[in-house]
């Protein structure tokens, strides 16, 4: 507050001195904040005042220069990796990406996925706030020199109002909130590190999702002969033929390599004869092509950060082998459509370890070590209506889930590895932060920043989807891309309470072009009563 008064007082100190040699009274609002903010770094850092940047009115601090070899941000349209922790003038953090500083301003969830932003940063802005994205696509200017924010860059932002969080108060949400909420038409600043950028996502996450399958069992051959693919896509199920008069079945042949479950959906593929006893190994990016620390192997944060990530996932297929044992060799297994209604099991990660979310207790109470479990809570399978005429049960859930359930087997486990075009796409989804007690639906609240981003996301988004795969699923992607099942059900969970209890609920962000894999085991087919 003293400071809020402080540079009210200059401003008016300095509106006045003005009054005597002008014949207007009248100042903008801009202006007066422009004079307030420079006699603030006049006081505070006289060094950056040759740094001020006439295009937004603002002052960069370049902390570190970043690799001199890279190609500056600016060269092209580009997706970027980049860190933000927002301040005000005084220090209090409003919004982090850190997990540490989010411990220390007691904003930590086990819920948030703590990886610097990935956003699109092309030559017309659409995502970013105003000033942290006229600082990485304009030239800077530093003492008497040009400068281009490249990969390496770090720098610290001083931002009016105008291009910070203007008339809005800002402050982060879904765990990246910070002690304090700037209030409106007050400046900011912002630390700023830039990690990496691609100018094409697409290809950078397929590339991502075939080294995790080649580190995970291996990427089955896409040249194999058409009969032996049509066993493998048939609901994986023994096909009958004619022979002699006979029909006779032959087997399919499963091995341990990943394969595209639906010939026409690119980028998703089952591995059929994994179980939690082999378990996953999440390190499969090579080193040059890492973008970030903890890229592929997530270590952030009170649980991830204090235990390596193999013995969290020891932990977790330890729980799911003691819940749901070996289960069946898809074999022997029935065939999904053997049951009207499969009851599955799952638990949904990220491909650097995180999970993002399951319906499984005893792994949430090994993810979530914070909140408290109820032990006598039912914990309740997701139900899968089998029907071809019903599709009620594919309205609510991601392609990954719609295309690959079917071809499963009951009582057997099985891993689903998909790219982001199946799962949330170039949008992905917000975290989220909201306490509640009315009892409504808690992931309503994020429609409108799904509103906020279609214009980049049908322009921006799908033409690297087209222009990457050949217009291979473009028509189906572009047209279904906004349905109401890219509103996954577990993020639908989370509501209708009727308690009138005080809730608080943190949804995870997934960011655009994220690939994502669940792991499932479904529950046998109950025996028939006689």
């Amino acid at each position: 507050m003293k400071f809020v008064n402080r540079i009210i007082c200059v401003a008016v100190a300095c509106a006045m001195a003005m009054t005597s040699c002008v014949e207007s009274t009248e100042m903008e609002f801009d202006e007066v904040e422009r004079i307030a903010l420079q006699a603030w770094m006049e006081q505070h850092r006289p060094d950056l005042l040759e740094n001020y940047q006439e295009d937004g009115g603002y002052y960069v601090e370049l902390l570190e220069r970043g690799a001199a070899d890279s190609l500056p941000v600016n060269d092209d349209n580009a997706w970027l990796w980049f860190d933000v922790t927002c301040r005000d003038l005084s220090g209090n953090v409003c919004m982090t990406r850190d997990a540490d500083q989010a411990c220390m301003q007691n904003a930590y969830t086990e819920y948030t996925h703590y990886v610097p932003y990935f956003l699109f940063c092309g030559k017309d802005n659409t995502s970013m706030l105003e000033g942290t994205y006229m600082a990485l696509r304009n030239k800077l200017k530093i003492g008497d020199e040009e400068y281009s924010v490249r990969y390496g860059t770090k720098m610290r932002l001083y931002l009016p109002s105008s291009i910070a969080s203007g008339s809005q108060s800002m402050g982060g949400d879904g765990g990246y909130e910070g002690q304090y909420t700037l209030d409106p038409n007050r400046p900011m600043i912002v630390d700023v590190d830039v990690w990496g950028h691609v100018n094409n996502p697409v290809a950078y996450e397929d590339q991502w999702v075939k080294s995790f399958a080649a580190a995970n069992g291996g990427l089955a051959p896409e040249d194999e002969d058409e009969e032996e693919a049509r066993l493998r896509r048939s609901y994986m199920r023994p096909v009958s033929r004619a022979e002699d008069d006979e029909e006779q079945e032959e087997p399919v042949v499963y091995d341990d390599m990943w394969h595209l479950a639906v010939d026409s959906i690119a980028g998703l593929y089952i591995n059929y004869k994994y179980t939690p006893r082999t378990g996953l190994d999440f390190n499969c990016l090579r080193s040059d092509t890492l973008m970030y620390v903890g890229q592929t192997e997530y270590n952030r944060g009170k649980l991830y950060g204090t235990k390596s990530l193999a013995q969290i996932n020891k932990e977790i297929d330890d729980a799911l082998l003691e819940r749901f044992g070996e289960g069946i060799d898809p074999a022997d297994a029935e065939p999904m459509d053997s049951t009207d209604v499969a009851k599955i099991w799952y638990v949904a990660r990220l491909l650097d370890g995180f999970v993002v979310e399951t319906n499984i207790p005893e792994i949430k109470k090994i993810i979530y070590v914070e909140e408290e479990q109820d032990d006598d809570e039912e914990a309740e399978a997701y139900e899968f209506n089998t029907t071809e005429d019903d599709s009620s049960s594919t309205t609510n859930m991601v392609d990954a889930w719609r295309y690959g359930f079917p071809q499963m087997k009951l009582g057997a486990w099985n891993v689903i590895l998909s790219v982001s075009s199946n799962a949330y796409g170039a949008t992905g989804v917000t975290g989220t932060t909201t306490t509640s007690s009315s009892g409504s639906n808690y992931y309503n609240y994020y429609y409108d920043y799904y509103n906020y981003y279609n214009y980049y996301n049908s322009y921006y988004g799908n033409n690297y989807y087209n222009n990457y795969y050949n217009n291979y699923y473009y028509d189906y992607y572009y047209n279904n891309y906004y349905n109401s099942y890219y509103y996954n059900n577990y993020y639908g969970n989370y509501g209708d309470t009727s308690t009138g209890e005080t809730v608080t609920v943190t949804v995870s962000e997934v960011l655009p072009y994220t690939p994502m894999l669940w792991q499932i085991y479904i529950e046998e087919r109950e025996a028939e009563e006689d």
